[in-house]
């Protein structure tokens, strides 16, 4: 999946991650799933605002 983020889930959905160097979309079935998933491949970066893509 894009960025490397990649999901098994059958109903995951893409959102779309802004930070403070661009965005990022992240697959995951919950925005808060998709948070989790950010900051654990990217701690330094500051995240924005998160929407369903």
């Amino acid at each position: 999946m894009a960025d490397g983020f990649s999901s098994y889930e059958g109903n995951a959905v893409r959102w779309i991650v802004y930070h403070n160097t661009g965005t990022t979309f992240v697959y995951a079935t919950s925005e808060a799933i998709a948070l989790q998933r950010f900051m654990a491949k990217y701690p330094d970066k500051k995240v924005r605002e998160i929407k369903r893509a």
